[in-house]
């Protein structure tokens, strides 16, 4: 196993324990002769799902990854260039770039990623650097970085998400149910975990998407908890084996554009900082990635996966993932090839659990990104995202009334400046982006960010926001999801959740916040239509 210059410039940093090359671990019987899962120190495992990111637009400047070049590029209509270009500082999009079903085949192009700008335009091409997400690649220089895990579909959020959920989506490529079929019926790692007596939550920031399971939602209710409730559970001690964290499809925390991308930063950086300086920190990992990659530029093909609804020929692009745990690697780029049944078959081989598909039982799980030799005792230092509340009232702007599709914007129609390629910039902007950790923990997240742009739009009526989740409106009219929902936390009262009994709610007055201010659940607007890298380690 090769080092990459990520552990060259950390002098004396070693990628000693469990070493074992990672293409021995792309089966459970492997997985077993490296560690057995009593043996394993992990006991909580914590999943963060984002939302519409794909890896070269996130992470491609990352050094040691496979990811950008100065000369990658794709053809607009009229045949003309848009190279790869930073964002330059541009936190929200104009528009949604296209990231459906089709419109992605039309970006795959025939396994040479080349229809991007003409599907969705020039915005695809941009790059987010160090300067406009320094959390995210302070974070991913000291953890691991998956370079190779990809969405599970050419597709949208619906059919990626239940892979997650279920190892497949039944057949869907479309945010929709099966024809003929209520919710998402699908077996589940819940019902697994459950049949197996093993304890698990999904804290939700807005709405669940989880709760269209509805199976899922309606038998096992208290299960469903506010984000609130996990940064309390987290200080507490009190997280179960199997976290699944949700973030904000309408407040706009998901990074689903055109939200503001500071908002997911912070997300995510809260939720890090939680878990840090949490007392379950020393047996914990963390999962964070992105449902699928929003119709944003990649460069490396999808590879083919074995699938029982002939949908893994190919499967979908890389989004931007990350393994953050005491016990993962220091710095280390796995570049072996994932899916999200990844993080089911870590979650199955740790509690004993059979695979869910055939798609499951292919999925090379994450083990080798473990060091268990010793655990890391030091905290890096990370920088608390700025979030500016002008942006955020912008992007929640954007997805009430903004355009559906996405706008050409000047940019990217040249190579830019060597100088801004090189591997040293690129270190020396990373760098720049640290901070020192102070002795003391960092404060408590804040209560969830305001939304005055779209409670003026929703005025006394019900407004209809544009967010990233539009089909929910059939789970609010079967009743499972209600049809407005709290946005800001009130500690000490009551939780009013939908999804826990008003005796359940009262016996945890004391533990948790509610929530009081209300917002319109996202419901469906029309939408037209328009038409190598740096060496791993």
């Amino acid at each position: 196993m090769g080092i990459g210059r990520r552990d060259l410039l950390r002098a004396g940093t070693a990628i000693g324990g469990a070493a074992v090359s990672a293409h021995m671990l792309g089966n459970r019987r492997a997985q077993a002769a490296v560690i057995s899962p009593a043996e394993c120190p992990i006991e909580n495992i914590v999943v963060l799902l984002m939302e519409n990111r794909s890896f070269d637009h996130m992470l491609g400047r990352l050094p040691g990854v496979e990811g950008l070049t100065r000369e990658m590029h794709n053809l607009d209509a009229d045949g003309n260039p848009v190279y790869a270009h930073r964002a330059k500082d541009m936190m929200i999009t104009i528009g949604d770039p296209h990231h459906g079903r089709e419109e992605s085949v039309a970006q795959y192009k025939e396994g040479t990623n080349g229809g991007f700008v003409a599907d969705s335009g020039s915005q695809t091409m941009t790059y987010m650097s160090p300067r406009e997400i320094p959390w995210m690649y302070a974070a991913a220089s000291e953890y691991v970085t998956f370079d190779h895990w990809h969405c599970s579909i050419l597709g949208p959020t619906w059919p990626n998400r239940s892979h997650f959920h279920a190892g497949t989506s039944g057949g869907r490529t479309a945010n929709e149910f099966s024809k003929g079929k209520f919710g998402l019926t699908e077996r589940t790692i819940w019902h697994q975990l459950s049949g197996a007596g093993i304890d698990w939550a999904v804290y939700f920031t807005d709405v669940p998407f989880t709760a269209l399971y509805f199976d899922v939602a309606l038998r096992w209710s208290s299960r469903f908890k506010t984000m609130n409730r996990f940064y309390a559970d987290a200080a507490a001690g009190r997280l179960p084996p199997v976290v699944h964290l949700e973030p904000g499809y309408v407040v706009g925390t998901d990074d689903h554009p055109p939200a503001n991308a500071q908002a997911g930063q912070r997300l995510m950086h809260d939720v890090v900082n939680a878990l840090q300086n949490s007392p379950q920190w020393p047996q914990t990992a963390l999962v964070i990635t992105y449902d699928e990659h929003g119709g944003f530029f990649d460069h490396v093909p999808p590879p083919t996966m074995p699938d029982d609804r002939g949908l893994g020929s190919p499967i979908g692009f890389r989004v931007p993932s990350m393994l953050i745990s005491p016990w993962a690697r220091r710095g280390y780029v796995a570049g072996e090839t994932h899916d999200h049944t990844s993080a089911l078959a870590f979650i199955q081989w740790r509690f004993g659990l059979p695979p869910l598909t055939v798609r499951n039982e292919a999925a090379t799980s994450i083990l080798y990104a473990f060091d268990f030799s010793q655990m890391r005792t030091d905290l890096p230092s990370f920088p608390v995202p700025d979030v500016d509340d002008s942006l955020i009232a912008l992007a929640q702007f954007n997805r009430i009334v903004g355009p559906a599709d996405p706008i050409d914007l000047p940019g990217g129609e040249s190579p830019e400046p060597e100088t801004l390629w090189s591997a040293e910039a690129a270190v020396t902007e990373l760098g720049a982006a640290r901070t020192p950790r102070p002795d003391a923990p960092l404060p408590p997240p804040p209560e969830l960010l305001p939304l005055p742009v779209a409670q003026a739009a929703a005025g006394t009526g019900r407004g209809r926001l544009v967010g990233g989740q539009p089909e929910l409106e059939e789970a609010v009219d079967a009743g499972v999801i209600p049809d407005t929902l709290d946005a800001r936390p009130v500690p000490g009262q009551v939780p009013d959740s939908p999804f826990m009994h008003p005796d359940q709610a009262a016996a945890h007055a004391a533990e948790g916040p509610a929530w009081r201010e209300k917002t319109v659940t996202a419901t469906r607007l029309p939408r037209p239509r328009s038409r190598r890298g740096p060496q791993r380690y």
